[in-house]
């Protein structure tokens, strides 16, 4: 599980490097909101920073006095928070609306984000609660394959809104 849960840290690094890099070379169109993006990318970062402090929290829990078992309901635990957490903080009056906007206007896509977020926190939830169910370790994993995900889709966003404009010479071309 170890090699799984590093593999998961250095996905989550790579994409987070890979969006602030295409965020600093692209260029946005110039009817686009900037706010957008920004908001894209601030997401994508937070996500892979809890990903990859999530991934590695096992990690050093386990080199602590603490049994294999109780490793994972603390660590799934943690994780639990930290994904209600930022459902509370992004969430709101609007939160369907930013979703939408978030996912390029997209239905689909938004239904997606809802999808990816609304599994981590179901998957967590049946790792601690029901063991006999999906194994805790398993639920684990699972979770950040999940928000892999998540930043997978808004690495996509990112990529496709700012290289759009620039490999087209500047025009617009809507989603």
């Amino acid at each position: 599980m170890n090699d799984v849960l590093g593999l998961l840290a250095e996905i989550a690094v790579a994409f987070t490097g890979f969006a602030a890099l295409v965020s600093a070379l692209g260029t946005a169109p110039s009817g686009a909101d900037p706010r957008v993006d920004r908001l894209r990318l601030r997401n994508l970062v937070e996500l892979g920073v809890i990903a990859v402090l999530m991934a590695t929290l096992p990690l050093v829990l386990s080199r602590s006095a603490l049994p294999g078992d109780s490793v994972w309901t603390v660590s799934s635990t943690v994780m639990l928070a930290a994904m209600v957490g930022i459902i509370i903080i992004h969430g709101g009056r609007y939160r369907s609306a930013r979703v939408a906007e978030l996912a390029g206007n997209n239905p689909a896509g938004a239904l997606l984000m809802w999808a990816l977020g609304f599994g981590i926190v179901c998957v967590l939830v049946s790792g601690i609660f029901a063991p006999s169910f999906i194994s805790r370790d398993l639920a684990y994993a699972m979770a950040l394959w999940l928000m892999i995900a998540a930043m997978g889709f808004y690495f996509i966003r990112i990529a496709a809104s700012l290289l759009t404009h620039k490999l087209n010479g500047g025009e617009t071309i809507p989603d």
